[in-house]
């Protein structure tokens, strides 16, 4: 028996089936500049069709050759066989970095080496890990990289989606009206199909391949059986541009190994236009956040029997396209293919209003699912007409859903009275006020970032608390939506409590920061996760990064007990209310933050319109604007922890609605010490945790904690130190070659004493500092900041002590020549205690 037959045996003997391993198998090389088509001897699949999610294993014949398994790595197989002139080479393929030939294995001992590994080999195990392993360490394998997938699977959806661009770029040529776009999208899914069933060697498509393009569009017609659904206006689409887009797609990479799911997404994400875009919803699902929550959903948890998933307000399907994966992966490898349709048509379906959405959602599915015919049940359906949603998802075990984030217009809320009163008027308050009631068994939601903290969504959270034991929150930055740039919230609760049973939730709060979006976006990475079981009370379920020093401050005065906090000037036409020359009725004052706020800093003054005519609001007008006050930005600076600036006004500058002023209300409180603590970590860290969107309130900067009056005499004495520094260096000629280090040194100094006022336990103070790692460069200053206390250094010793002389007198080695060291013989006596 050949080497290449042992192999095969030694896999079917594992539980490998004979349709999910091929011999001479070719695929599309994605992951090298080149591209072109790989082909390994024998490849195997852990279920069928084939693709790179399901690759096991691949066979090579010729020399052990790392080069000749590099090239292989686009197959998704996570171990090559090598086969020489008298043994096999094992390797382990990964992500990064060259194959690692783990053992060779003589020919006469390969039937051994299977039976060694048969545990972790076998198709079972495999698939698991592939497809489970990203979020579910338990499902992990040591030779299975994690990162090989989500490498493979960026390339071929960046080539997919050029593909399809330029599909639809020819098929729209001339065309611009909705019907055109329309009949586009149907004759892609259309050649798509074709496409696929022509590279995986369909038999239906045996002459596909040399048939013209309208005998192609036929044969997928008859196959998917499309005639129930709309047909693309031919009279719309010249047949030149059909012709020519065929031909673009017939050259293309070939499709074989492509997972039918990555398809589905591309389809979606590529080719729905600006138009159906907004009639789907502008917050679209991305294909890694449906596939993060369906993951953290956990389907694996349930008994598939048991499980049936219902997406309201679907759009283009994206979570029934994730929720299909994951449940097809669970069912059991003895089921036909014809049996796994018919189970997961039975549990999958949705409803959306848009009835061309909801053939989209379809046809992504049909792709999703290569090669079975249609049966999903995407309803066209107004979910918030009387009881729609209440009756759709009454008896679903999981909802999963992305609802519409707006409020209801006038017109809507007379046309869903009852859906509107429910909700203040909040969509997606309406559609999980009906979710609830029904209780499914777990939900995935995806929902505005202010659900995690605003008091709006206090009492449906609690009610969550109330309905399940386990809880979990995902905090997500703009920019994840590619065409969207929303803030937005994850929020998956699971496991129903039984009848009065109040135990502690279990709560997860998860984050995604910024710096880690396109990892988050290509394999679901997340900058942190904290865990925490306790009861929910006025429905708290976040778990902050800093929630114990908010604890331990929450005694502390507030700055609305010392300060007013106001809005500037805001008026009927914006490109009226500055001016960069003095005019009739203007004041000198500032605009924009982006143009005049630093830290520390105004500058740039222009002139604004104090002309009671010209605003919108007369209040900020009457403001103190004359008086000593500090100004600070209403919209964050910046993403990540460095959100605020504030600078000291005594000139009687007036300022735009873009900054709020803030005047002291108390003769005891020198509004400058203000400048120091608004510009210091612990207000940044308050208003990153607390801020629900973009932009701040004067209401929760009132809620900012404080320290006590009568500590802030050292805090107004290093703000002072500093903005004198900093005046002189300004108005220098040439900046002193020290002048960084100088001013960095000044600032650091100020930043202790504020946070030498608050107190904190060294512990805590430690933790805060912490939170701002990686972002000192964020902070807006117009110097070098570098940061406080380096990582290395682990002991907690507060700012202003690592700052102070004590620190630096007692470092080094003195403690040796203070304490002599104890004799060996003692030593070795005082060891057999304490070992």
């Amino acid at each position: 028996m050949s080497a290449l037959a042992q192999i095969e045996a030694g896999l079917r003997a594992i539980g490998y089936r004979p349709e999910s391993l091929i011999h001479d198998y070719s695929f599309a090389d994605v992951l090298s500049e080149a591209g072109g088509d790989q082909s390994v001897a024998l490849a195997a699949f852990t279920q069928v069709p084939e693709s790179y999610r399901s690759a096991a294993f691949g066979v090579i014949t010729g020399p052990h050759d790392a080069t000749v398994v590099e090239r292989r790595r686009a197959l998704g197989a996570p171990i090559l066989f090598s086969i020489g002139q008298d043994d096999v080479g094992v390797w382990r393929v990964g992500a990064e970095g060259p194959p690692r030939l783990t053992e060779r294995v003589p020919l006469d001992q390969l039937d051994a080496l299977f039976r060694r590994h048969a545990g972790t080999w076998n198709p079972h195990a495999v698939h698991r890990a592939k497809s489970l392993g990203q979020t579910q360490t338990a499902y992990q394998l040591e030779f299975v990289d994690l990162g090989l997938m989500p490498a493979i699977e960026h390339e071929i959806e960046a080539k997919l989606d050029r593909l399809l661009g330029e599909v639809i770029g020819k098929l729209l040529a001339g065309v611009d009206d909705r019907q055109g776009e329309e009949a586009a999208f149907r004759t892609t899914f259309r050649l798509l199909a074709a496409k696929i069933l022509i590279d995986r060697h369909h038999p239906d498509a045996a002459t596909w391949s040399v048939a013209s393009v309208d005998q192609v569009l036929a044969g997928i017609e008859s196959y998917y059986h499309l005639d129930q659904m709309p047909r693309p206006a031919v009279d719309v689409l010249p047949h030149e541009a059909v012709a020519s887009a065929w031909t673009a797609l017939r050259r293309a990479i070939n499709f074989r190994n492509i997972s039918s799911d990555s398809l589905a997404f591309v389809y979606e994400n590529t080719l729905v236009t600006a138009d159906t875009r907004k009639r789907f919803g502008t917050h679209s699902t991305p294909r890694q956040v449906a596939e993060y929550v369906v993951g953290r959903v956990d389907l694996s948890r349930f008994e598939p029997e048991e499980i049936t998933i219902y997406e309201p307000f679907a759009g283009a399907g994206m979570f029934l396209v994730a929720a299909l994966r994951h449940l097809r992966d669970l069912l059991p490898d003895t089921l036909t293919q014809e049996e796994r349709h018919a189970f997961l048509v039975e549990r999958i379906s949705g409803a959306e209003l848009d009835s061309f959405a909801c053939e989209v959602a379809t046809l992504s599915l049909i792709l999703a699912d290569y090669p079975n015919a249609n049966g999903w049940k995407i309803e066209p359906r107004d979910l918030f007409v009387d009881d729609a949603l209440a009756n759709s998802v009454k008896d679903k075990r999981i909802v999963l859903c992305n609802p519409p984030w707006e409020e209801f217009n006038a017109d809507e809320r007379h046309a869903y009275p009852a859906a509107a009163a429910s909700a203040s008027f909040s969509k997606p308050m309406a559609v999980l006020h009906a979710v609830l009631a029904a209780k499914p068994a777990a939900i995935g939601f995806v929902l505005p970032q202010g659900f995690l903290r605003q008091k709006q969504y206090a009492e449906l959270r609690q009610k969550i608390a109330g309905l399940y034991r386990r809880v979990e929150l995902t905090s997500l930055p703009d920019r994840v939506f590619q065409r969207a740039g929303l803030e937005a919230a994850v929020l998956v609760a699971s496991e129903l409590r039984g009848v009065d049973e109040s135990d502690a939730t279990a709560l997860v709060s998860t984050v995604v920061e910024d710096r880690d979006r396109i990892a988050f976006l290509e394999t679901g990475k997340v900058t942190a996760e904290r865990r925490l079981a306790r009861a929910v009370t006025q429905g708290d379920l976040w778990i902050g990064q800093l929630d114990e020093v908010w604890d331990y401050l929450r005694r502390y005065p507030k700055l609305g007990s010392v300060a007013d906090v106001y809005r500037g000037l805001q008026w009927w036409q914006q490109d009226e209310g500055a001016s960069t020359y003095l005019r009739p009725g203007f004041a000198s004052g500032v605009a924009r933050p982006a143009d005049s706020l630093c830290q520390f800093e105004l500058r740039n003054t222009v002139y604004l319109n104090t002309d009671p005519a010209a605003a919108i609001y007369p209040g900020p007008l009457s403001r103190p604007w004359d008086r000593p006050k500090v100004l600070t930005n209403v919209a964050r600076l910046s993403r990540g922890p460095w959100r605020m600036a504030a600078a000291f006004d005594d000139t009687g500058l007036v300022a735009s609605q873009a900054f709020f002023g803030l005047w002291s209300t108390d003769a005891k409180v020198p509004i400058e010490a203000f400048e120091a603590i608004l510009n210091g970590p612990l207000t940044n860290a308050f208003l990153t945790e607390h801020a629900s969107n973009q932009h701040f309130t004067n209401q929760l900067l009132k809620r900012l904690p404080i320290p006590n009056v009568d500590r802030l005499d050292s805090v107004l004495e290093a703000q002072r130190r500093y903005r004198s520094a900093h005046q002189s260096i300004r108005n220098t000629a040439l900046k002193p070659a020290n002048a960084d280090a100088w001013l960095n040194g000044l600032l650091v100094a100020a930043d202790a004493a504020v946070l030498k006022a608050y107190d904190l336990p060294p512990r805590l103070e430690r933790r805060l500092l912490e939170f701002f790692r990686g972002h000192e460069h964020a902070r807006r200053v117009d110097h070098a900041f570098t940061g406080w206390i380096p990582e290395d250094f682990t002991a907690y010793v507060p700012l202003h002590e690592y700052i102070g002389p004590l620190l630096r007198e007692n470092v080094g080695a003195w403690p040796l020549d203070v304490f002599t060291p104890a004799p060996e013989r003692e030593v070795d006596r005082l060891r057999l205690y304490v070992q």
